[in-house]
């Protein structure tokens, strides 16, 4: 196992050194090996209530630059804060990683953190040194580093929350991909060291870990329509690597020659199959899903373990390419071993139907479906008698959504029509229920509630005059367990375009209303104005400028609930430049 480390490690800085003089050496010598950019920008905003206290400054201004600088692919951005006389330096990417590339070769460097699979090592930042090589089809690679550093036990408090042991981790994995045919292999161990700290309390649950996991993945096509993918992990997981081996017999080895089990060893399972078939207007994808108990390796940070899925994605396409129709619907359940108080079953499902018989309409609708149930098992004790069925639990969200669109008009005048609705339910129930099966209604749940959101817009364009003129009007409904709220309003909205449309002006006002248990409890106006200058400059390259300026003006009016009345007046300036 040593010699393994030391192997990695020297193949390590090998690759490091060859490829670290530069992030990609193809750059050197050539007009792109530096490149410079950024931008400063100053925003303010002005403001004033009346009728009610101030909700925020009455003046509050903003200047900020950044510069990035890249040489041969190292990025290194600055960025300069001034705000009401505070001032803010900062350099947010600290060279903490290098990652040098050259052609089909990449190094990582520093404090880093590289992927190998969702059950392996997935993201886990690690100080220390990795590579990547892919030439042609072959795809490699390889890391080794420190997982995490000592921390010693906090005497002050009296504390063991963030003591942890040295962990040193190393990794390697190999792919061959062509033609739509893959095959990987991937190896990751890691182990604490057990004399890293200089004092461990006797009654600690903190102990030294040690961990190594293989997996297989791979994906081929069968007779050009039938896609076949799967992955396999098994992870051998020592819990506290300084038990004593003659304590307990450890299990049998899953990981013969590159693990060694004691009394604290586990072995855990996860794999994960997909089976896709592909048609013309037809396809279909089964995915399967399985991870096992407990499922841990020390290459991730969480995993979502006790699981099993299965879930179902065809696909339709009709009517040549204008109807398309898609489902996605799974079922997850835990408790695989039959082992634990709580069973908990979901089912999610979701449908997107898309129709756009010519360039003038376009109807879109979705569907969508989550649904759990928990069922609390029951304790075998003839002289207890148990109440713990009458805690079940069952929870449904429900959202189904309409859009209609119609374009029409001439070249010089555009008109679009546009009307969105959107239904939701949500609700949940709990006691002696029983198990309202996968699909389940809203008679299985107490008091739902209900929102109804809709919009109904007109736009019309005049494409000469870069005039644009909006109305809509816009309803929301919530139906609560006490309470029944409306919300309605239209807008109106003109912009237009000047000086060949680098100068845009937009105006517009809306009124909005609220109604609780039918009774008017809010009345809103809210004006707008905005102005927006993109000049375009001879030299492209000196940079871009834009100029904003905008204003908002809001009314709100008194009503049966709220006898106070106020207006408040909320103005921005800002200027950008960028190179």
């Amino acid at each position: 196992m040593k010699n393994n480390k030391y192997i990695f490690f020297s193949i390590f800085l090998s690759c490091i050194a060859i490829s670290s003089s530069a992030q990609d050496l193809d750059k050197i010598g050539k007009k792109d090996m530096v490149k410079i950019s950024g931008g400063l920008n100053y925003s303010s905003i002005f403001y004033n209530a009346n009728g009610i206290q101030n909700r925020r400054q009455p003046f509050t201004y903003f200047l900020n630059g950044n510069i990035t600088a890249n040489f041969i692919g190292i990025t290194l951005p600055f960025t300069f804060n001034y705000s009401n006389n505070q001032v803010n330096y900062s350099q947010p990417y600290n060279i903490q990683s290098f990652n040098p590339t050259y052609k089909w070769a990449k190094g990582y460097a520093g404090i880093t953190s590289m992927n190998f699979s969702q059950y392996t090592m997935a993201n886990h930042i690690f100080a220390g040194a990795g590579v990547e090589l892919s030439p042609k089809n072959f795809k490699f690679a390889a890391l080794y580093g420190r997982f995490k550093k000592a921390t010693e036990y906090d005497f002050q408090n009296r504390s063991d929350i963030n003591m942890t042991y040295k962990r040193m981790g190393w990794g390697a994995s190999a792919a061959y991909e062509k033609s739509g045919q893959s095959i990987k292999l991937i190896y990751f161990s890691a182990k604490d060291d057990a004399r890293s700290l200089s004092f461990v309390p006797i009654n600690t649950n903190v102990t030294p870990m040690e961990n190594t996991v293989v997996s297989l993945a791979g994906k081929t096509t069968l007779y050009k329509q039938i896609t076949v993918e799967g992955e396999y992990a098994l992870s051998g997981l020592t819990r506290n690597s300084s038990s004593p081996t003659d304590v307990n017999v450890p299990p049998r080895n899953q990981l013969p020659l590159i693990f060694s089990p004691n009394a604290t060893s586990q072995f855990f399972a996860a794999y994960k199959a997909s089976l896709g078939y592909r048609l013309k207007l037809f396809g279909v994808n089964l995915n399967y899903e399985r991870v096992a108990p407990d499922y841990k390796t020390l290459g991730a940070y969480y995993f979502n373990n006790d699981l099993e899925n299965f879930t179902i994605a065809p696909s339709l396409t009709l009517l040549k390419g204008k109807l398309n129709l898609n489902v996605n619907t799974g079922l997850q359940r835990n408790n695989l071993n039959n082992d634990k108080l709580n069973t908990t079953s979901r089912w999610v499902g979701s449908t997107n139907i898309n129709f756009a018989p010519n360039k003038q309409w376009n109807i879109t609708s979705s569907f969508s479906n989550f649904s759990s149930y928990t069922k609390q098992k029951p304790q075998n004790d003839p002289f207890y008698r148990n109440t713990l069925d009458t805690l079940n639990f069952y929870q449904l969200s429900q959202s189904s959504m309409l859009s209609i669109a119609y374009n029409f008009g001439t070249i010089k005048t555009k008109q679009n029509l546009m009307f969105t609705g959107n239904y939701q339910v949500t609700g949940q129930n709990q006691g002696a229920i029983a198990n309202p099966g996968l699909f389940g209604t809203t008679t299985d749940i107490k008091l739902p509630s209900k929102i109804i959101n809709s919009n109904f817009g007109h736009n019309l364009m005049f494409t000469n005059t870069k005039t644009s003129i909006t109305t809509a009007i816009n309803i929301n409904n919530s139906l609560l367990k006490d309470f029944n709220i409306l919300y309605y309003g239209p807008n109106l909205n003109l912009s237009q375009g000047f000086i060949n449309n680098k100068l845009k002006l937009s105006v517009g006002t809306s009124y909005n209303q609220i109604l609780t248990n039918k009774i008017k409890t809010n009345e809103v106006f809210n004006h707008r104005v905005s102005a927006n200058y993109a000049p375009k400059l001879n030299n492209e390259k000196i940079g871009k400028f834009n100029f904003t300026l905008s204003a908002t003006y809001l009314q709100k009016l008194k009503s049966v609930t709220n006898a106070i009345s106020f207006n408040e007046f909320t103005g921005n300036l800002g200027l950008n430049y960028n190179f």
